[in-house]
């Protein structure tokens, strides 16, 4: 019984944990191979609340593609409107409604990026949708604590099944 836990446990962890996105060591990425970012867009580069992109993101993705990544912005939001808004000012791809943790947003970000799963890193602040996915799809997974906390109700009892699973893991 025990080895089934193990193994389901596997599936949502992490290559890496960090505390925001600033903590990446992206040198290391480049290193292993990795070229292109899958990045969710809520709680991973900008809170959930806010509609525009700050300087200090925008400072984030420049500098990324200036050191080589490809990136593109893969969300679940049902606002295509504000995930577009956000892609255009960033100029990278992007796509909502991505119904992560299903692998297609995450084939489809790859077709976009031109990318393959060896050298492609997803980070995002969710394990059941972000390293889930990324998990099964084999790429390289990266989780970021949240921005904000948790006011609704289902996501704040999704948040402590995440930290059990962080601790477990």
């Amino acid at each position: 019984m025990n080895k089934y836990l193990d193994k389901f446990k596997d599936f949502f962890q992490p290559n890496e944990v960090v505390k925001n996105i600033h903590e990446i060591d992206f040198a290391r990425l480049k290193s292993q191979g990795i070229t292109a970012l899958i990045m969710d867009i809520d709680e991973t580069l900008i809170p959930r609340t806010f509609h525009d992109v700050s300087p200090e993101v925008f400072e984030w993705v420049v500098a990324r593609k200036e050191e080589g990544f490809k990136l593109c912005l893969t969300s679940n939001s049902r606002h295509p409107l504000r995930v577009k808004y956000i892609g255009d000012t960033l100029n990278v791809p992007s796509m909502s409604l991505g119904l992560k943790p299903l692998p297609f947003a995450f084939w489809k970000s790859m077709e976009t990026l031109g990318s393959k799963p060896e050298n492609t890193a997803m980070i995002g602040d969710q394990l059941f949708m972000d390293i889930l996915g990324a998990n099964l799809v084999k790429l390289y997974s990266i989780y970021v604590k949240p921005m904000t906390p948790e006011t609704f109700l289902p996501r704040i009892w999704m948040r402590r099944a995440e930290e059990w699973l962080l601790k477990e893991v």
